[in-house]
């Protein structure tokens, strides 16, 4: 592959070959423990991919089936019945991909 993956998940062990995901997730819940006691904060993940041009749920219980990208006014552009979940801590958004990674489709990339 290109390392795209590499890139956008690195590795857990030393800090310094995290990628750019696993560090949002530290800035994320760093900068709420250094706000959390002034303001309140609610976390949803979500993890989805685009695959030969097809929309798919990693986090639903069937992650083959297709969803559609949607506009309203309201809310801006969204995935339609994508899953979302709360998450309070690096370890449990972490546990989440990890859930996700399974789901993901596998390909060669030129």
């Amino acid at each position: 592959g290109a390392g795209k993956s590499h890139t956008m998940e690195g590795a857990n062990e030393p800090a310094s070959l995290r990628g750019v995901i696993p560090n949002s997730f530290e800035h994320i819940f760093d900068h709420i423990a250094l706000n959390g006691k002034k303001d309140k904060y609610l976390v949803r993940t979500s993890y989805f991919e685009i695959y030969n041009e097809e929309i798919r749920d990693l986090l639903s219980e069937t992650p083959q089936q297709s969803l559609e990208l949607k506009e309203s006014v309201d809310s801006g552009v969204y995935v339609k019945n994508l899953k979302s979940v709360v998450v309070k801590s690096v370890s449990e958004i972490d546990n989440v991909l990890q859930r996700g990674k399974k789901n993901r489709s596998v390909g060669f990339t030129l």
